[in-house]
Parts: structure tokens; C-alpha cells; sequence
């Protein structure tokens, strides 16, 4: 069972891979990498050093924290978004990690 487990999110990390590559590449991005961790049970989103939880996420979850991941550090950098602008990027990186 553990063996069928650590197939699955091998496929799993390959094919989050695959999914985020064409949106990395349009912006340029070549630091990123799906971590799976068998042991704690947890995967990890690494983009640029930012690490995002991703823990049983579906792979357009995972996309959407990319998108996430693009608006607070591309769009959001210089911008004016509104004067909720600090709640606003609170919930955009709730499962960001320190």
C-alpha cells in the first residue's frame, strides 16, 4: 500500500510539473519545484524560495496558488489594489510558509 502511495504522488509531482511549466515560463520563472514529503504527509509548492503548502490540493488548487503566487509578488508589487490591500494579500498567502 505505502509503495502504491509513493507512486501516486510521484505521478502526482510530475504531473503538477508539467501543469505550472507553461505559466513559469511565461513569466520567466526557473526556480520552482513540487516537494513531496512521505514521511510528514506533505507537498510543498517552491517557487523562487517562497514555499506554499499544498497538502492534498487538487492540481488546479495548485494552480491557483501560482496565480496567487504571480499577482502578490508581479501585479501587486507596485500597485495600488484597493484599500483592503493587507487582507486582500493576508488570504492570498494563508498557506504560505515562512
Amino acid at each position: 500500500m505505502e509503495i502504491e502511495k509513493c507512486k501516486y504522488l510521484e505521478q502526482k509531482r510530475i504531473e503538477v510539473l508539467n501543469a505550472i511549466k507553461p505559466i513559469m515560463e511565461a513569466f520567466g520563472i526557473t526556480d520552482y519545484d513540487y516537494v513531496i514529503n512521505v514521511e510528514n504527509q506533505s507537498e510543498t509548492l517552491i517557487i523562487e524560495e517562497q514555499e506554499i503548502g499544498c497538502s492534498a490540493n487538487s492540481i488546479s488548487a495548485i494552480i491557483n496558488e501560482v496565480i496567487g503566487y504571480l499577482f502578490v509578488k508581479i501585479y501587486a508589487k507596485d500597485r495600488y489594489i484597493g484599500r483592503y490591500r493587507t487582507q486582500t494579500l493576508k488570504a492570498i498567502k494563508e498557506y504560505w510558509i515562512n
